[in-house]
């Protein structure tokens, strides 16, 4: 037996990108080599929310799959 659902194409991607990458905590050189942006611009960019971010003490902790569909979602506009 086949099931079938119909899904939107945007929220199968986002599925499909999480099962693809792995959800792990990034610190800010891992998130600012995934955006090919410096360390500076980075943590500039995480405390002005303008890119998925938790401070955490002095240091800045990002979302693999939160960074990804920011990306994502900046690349449709």
């Amino acid at each position: 037996m086949t099931n079938l659902a119909l899904v939107n194409l945007d929220d199968l991607k986002v599925l499909m990108s999480e099962q693809a990458i792995p959800n792990e905590v990034w610190g800010t050189k891992q998130a600012a080599k995934f955006l090919e942006i410096s360390l500076s611009t980075c943590k500039k960019e995480a405390a002005e929310g303008n890119i998925p971010a938790v401070k955490i003490g002095a240091d800045w902790k990002f979302s693999s799959i939160a960074l990804f569909e920011h990306v994502a979602k900046r690349k449709q506009s």
